[in-house]
């Protein structure tokens, strides 16, 4: 069965999460329309006919307001329904409304510049900015406050116009609000977070989610997931939003359950690191609630200590232990045991250190313990760092792939050459071609060669990348370290795909680089290495760096450098 149609055009396919309709017509989709504001959420082409389109109706809303000036003798003010005509008001009577999600008006130098040759095209929405006295209590009006048009009162002051055109009218603070918002969010650039925070002006106003989402155009979805970033740090997201972190971006983090590390991961939005660490922080969390699985289990037959001086090892379990088969020893009814979670992301099983004779056998297991996490650490990295690299490949547009075909013949070429390539499976072509097979018969209705023709013409040079991306016989399993003994060998195949990919765009996290050079904290044999036992995150400090580091989260060499350690 085919997959769901992507529009690999669109950058608001994710968010939208529709089966898309209007690839190379984006502006009909109601979504697109109202949504793709931004630099890295438009579509040149169509920002073309997005602007022309704009342009009409101004220049028609512009005559329908000179008719009507002409059709009166007098500048007539609001009437008692709240709707007024044109009327003529200083520069100095208009004051920005307070409440206006848009606190950053973003430079105004070009739009005054337009303002002084054409003067305004627009009127202004305002209505009477109304104050009442501390003292006396009376109520009176000074001014107007504007709701659609701050950029333009704005533009004219720099351009020295002494008055500006405006219709007032009468609104409620909620209309007034939900106005600006509306105007805002379909037509001007707010931030993800000046969305989010207007979005729960509305709510805190009375208006549902489905209310909300029927006047800004976005969907329920989408406002649900701006509100929920309220929850994380307020400068954090700043600081992410200037790095020129993407929508998408912070809709990765609704991956994580923790609001910690989702704080923890805007750290790194906006960089190269991003995508890497999530994963990490994913895998972290994942083991956590498997250990507290564990820890329940264990804790019915065992006492938890924190310190494992004077016991010897019995037994130990990590994320890839099943819970189910975890039992109390045969002795446990006469000898006492004790756990303690250590820094390997595992529960170990203690009782005391009373037989001498064994403890030569049980250094031994404990070793042979601590190699096995370290070799579970490698794994899981090595992992994460494949799953970046075939989704980073999948996501490589044809015109890229076109761009750099000669890199990607010469990858394969070399490839046969040092026999560093791999058979093409069945399960492989299917995706290629974004098919899905049942996996009991073949799919000869599917896979024929004018199906494999009509799949492929879209796009040949995406199609030859991946084709050759599969051959190159990446894996899982492809890393940098040796399997037996968990330390660092060099691997020139993955070398080489990582050569490739760079060319084609992809950035090497920290810890990619790392794994590669051999420089991981991974590949030290030392007592304190092992995951941050503080901040619980996955970067792999030692425990003496993170209690003696102010914030812990910040990264190896940054930890490091607060400690005093050698790097």
């Amino acid at each position: 069965m085919a997959k769901k149609i992507l529009n690999e055009r669109c950058p608001l396919q994710a968010e939208c999460e529709r089966k898309c309709e209007y690839q190379f017509k984006e502006l009909e989709c109601d979504y697109y329309a109202n949504n793709g504001v931004g630099e890295d959420r438009t579509i040149h082409d169509q920002e073309e006919k997005r602007n022309e389109i704009e342009r009409r109706r101004d220049e028609e809303l512009y005559e329908a307001q000179l008719a009507e000036t002409e059709c009166d003798d007098e500048e007539t003010p609001a009437d008692q329904n709240g709707k007024g005509g044109l009327v003529y008001i200083s520069v100095r009577e208009l004051h920005q409304h307070p409440d206006n999600p848009r606190k950053d008006l973003g430079d105004l130098s070009e739009l005054a510049e337009s303002i002084k040759t054409n003067g305004i095209l627009q009127n202004l929405t305002v209505v009477p900015n109304m104050v009442t006295g501390e003292i006396s209590g009376d109520t009176w009006q000074r001014g107007y406050k504007v709701i659609i048009g701050h950029r333009r009162l704005a533009a004219a002051k720099m351009a020295g116009l002494e008055e500006l055109p405006c219709v007032v009218v009468n609104m409620s603070e909620r209309e007034q609000l939900s106005t600006m918002l509306t105007e805002n969010m379909q037509r001007t650039d707010l931030t993800v977070y000046e969305q989010a925070q207007g979005f729960q002006m509305m709510l805190d106003m009375g208006d549902t989610v489905e209310d909300i989402a029927e006047k800004s155009g976005f969907s329920t979805t989408t406002v649900r997931r701006r509100v929920k970033l309220l929850e994380l740090d307020k400068e954090k997201f700043k600081k992410s939003e200037e790095r020129g972190a993407t929508l998408f971006d912070y809709m990765e983090l609704d991956k994580l359950k923790s609001p910690e590390r989702k704080n923890a991961m805007l750290e790194y939005i906006g960089t190269e690191n991003f995508k890497y660490k999530l994963r990490q922080a994913i895998d972290a969390e994942k083991t956590e609630e498997k250990l507290a699985e564990i820890e329940a289990v264990v804790s019915t037959f065992a006492t938890k200590v924190e310190d494992d001086s004077g016991y010897r090892y019995a037994n130990s379990w990590g994320r890839y232990s099943k819970v189910e088969d975890i039992k109390a020893p045969d002795d446990a009814d006469s000898v006492e045991y004790f756990y303690i979670r250590t820094n390997y992301y595992s529960i170990r099983l203690l009782k005391k250190d009373e037989d001498k004779n064994d403890t030569e056998d049980l250094d031994a297991k404990e070793r042979a313990a601590k190699l096995e996490a370290r070799r579970s650490g490698l794994n899981e990295a090595t992992q994460r760092a494949y799953e970046l690299r075939s989704d980073f490949v999948a996501s490589v547009s044809g015109q890229t792939a076109k761009k750099h075909i000669a890199d990607v013949m010469a990858a394969w070429i070399c490839a046969e050459y040092f026999d560093n390539t791999g058979w093409i499976g069945e399960e492989e072509i299917e995706a290629l071609l974004g098919v899905e097979s049942d996996g009991e018969t073949e799919d000869s209705d599917v896979i024929t060669h004018q199906a494999v023709l009509e799949a492929v013409e879209k796009s040949p040079e995406k199609a030859l990348l991946q084709m050759v991306y599969i051959r190159l016989d990446d894996s899982v399993n492809n890393g940098y370290y040796n399997r037996w003994n968990a330390t660092h060998c060099g691997n020139d195949g993955l070398d080489g795909i990582y050569a490739l990919l760079e060319k084609l765009g992809y950035e090497m996290s920290d810890d990619e680089k790392a794994l590669q050079d051999g420089t991981h904290e991974l590949f030290h044999d030392s007592e304190d290495a092992g995951p941050c036992t503080l901040c619980k995150l996955a970067h792999p400090h030692c425990d003496k760096c993170c209690k003696t580091c102010d914030d812990p989260c910040n990264g190896v060499q940054e930890c490091r450098k607060e400690s005093g350690e050698k790097k």
